[in-house]
This record gives structure tokens, sequence and C-alpha cells, in this order.
């Protein structure tokens, strides 16, 4: 998609930072997909779990099992303690930061695979990328959005976006069921409040977000 996003914080959108040597880095965007997760495909509310062929570190554990949800978000090392990636972080909040296992979400909202898109993932060995590719939502499921997640084996996480809802006709907030959450958390139950993403990069750790609703 060549599409632009209209999102507030840009194309490069938040880069959440741990602590890393100055190696170079790669893209914000990263153009080889890989192939698609096919039990996603067609699919509303799913999860699917991959393997990393390294560990990705966070807080104080390394994690080598994602799982994965068309609702735009990828937790690791489980489903926390609902077994699922809820497509309404924005409303039942607590679902997103105490949900027992960290989450990384480039944009969470009702995302629906039902008539267009898929969900690509693509190990490098030392980092993974994970992209929504023209998906559309539970509103409209011809209003599409591509976005990814990239997480690398230093602890390094980058957001990027490529088309959010920026069609004419369609609307950010009407065809998103009215909300939608971006960030990254631990999953403790500790809601430290959101935080401008315009202003990065981050540490990443904790618990770092913006909630529109």
């Amino acid at each position: 998609s060549t599409r632009r996003t209209r999102l507030g914080f840009a194309l490069i959108a938040a880069l959440l930072l741990a602590a890393a040597p100055a190696f170079a880095q790669p893209p914000i965007w990263e153009s080889n997909f890989g192939p698609a997760i096919v039990s996603l495909t067609g699919q509303d509310d799913a999860t699917a779990s991959v393997n990393l062929t390294f560990s990705f570190p966070y807080g104080n554990t390394g994690y080598t099992t994602v799982f994965v949800g068309t609702n735009g978000c990828i937790q690791l090392g489980s489903l926390g303690t609902d077994d699922a990636i809820d497509y309404d972080h924005w409303s039942y909040f607590e679902e997103f930061y105490a949900d027992a296992a960290p989450e990384i979400c480039p944009i969470n909202t009702d995302w629906d695979l039902g008539t267009n898109g898929t969900v690509h993932f693509n190990d490098f060995g030392n980092r993974a990328v994970f992209t929504w590719n023209e998906i559309g939502t539970n509103e409209n499921e011809d209003a599409l959005a591509t976005f990814q997640v990239q997480i690398e084996q230093s602890g390094r996480i980058v957001f990027g976006y490529n088309g959010i809802l920026d069609e004419d006709g369609e609307d950010l907030i009407g065809d998103m069921s009215e909300g939608f959450v971006v960030g990254i958390t631990s999953s403790n139950g500790v809601d430290p409040g959101p935080t401008d993403l315009t202003g990065g990069p981050f540490t990443a750790g904790g618990t770092i977000y913006e909630r529109w609703c």
C-alpha cells in the first residue's frame, strides 16, 4: 500500500527503545512482510502463536513464543488471564494493562479479516516483523489499514504505519468501533496514565500508551 496515515503521530509513529548499542538500524517500515499467517486469514477476533528464532527481552524475561491477534496486538509468552487479545482495550482498559502477559499494540481496535486483509510474520534471525496488511474493521470491512510492529533481539520495538483508514469516506473513529489503543504494557495491573507518543523514542518496559475514544 502507498496510502499515507493520518494518525497524529505520523508515519514513523512511536519508537519504543530499550538501551542498546548504536548499531545500524533496520528501516522503520519493513516491506518484506514474509508469509501470511494462514489461520488468521478470513477470521475475526482470532489469535495464532508463532515461535521466534531468538529470545526477545521484555522486562526481566526473554520470550520466544508470540501470540498474534487479528485485533492489532501481539502478546508475549501467553494470552494472559483472559486467553484472548480483545478488540476493545479502549473501553475495557484493564484488558490491556492488567492481563498478566506483556502486550504490544501498534493499534488495537475491532479489526476484522472476514472480507479483506492478511496478517504476516517474518523472522530475520535477530528481529521479527508482524504486519497487518489491508485489513478492514468490524464496523466497515472495506475501510482498510496497513501497519506493523518490529521486535528486535536488542529489545527495541518499532511501530510503523502505511495507511490507516485514509480513503474518502473512511472515518478514523466511526469505522473503528469508536476507539483504539496504541502502546506497550507489561500488563502488571498498574496504569501510569497516558503518554504523548509524539514525544518518542521511549525506554521500553512497564506501560506506555495513548488511548482514543
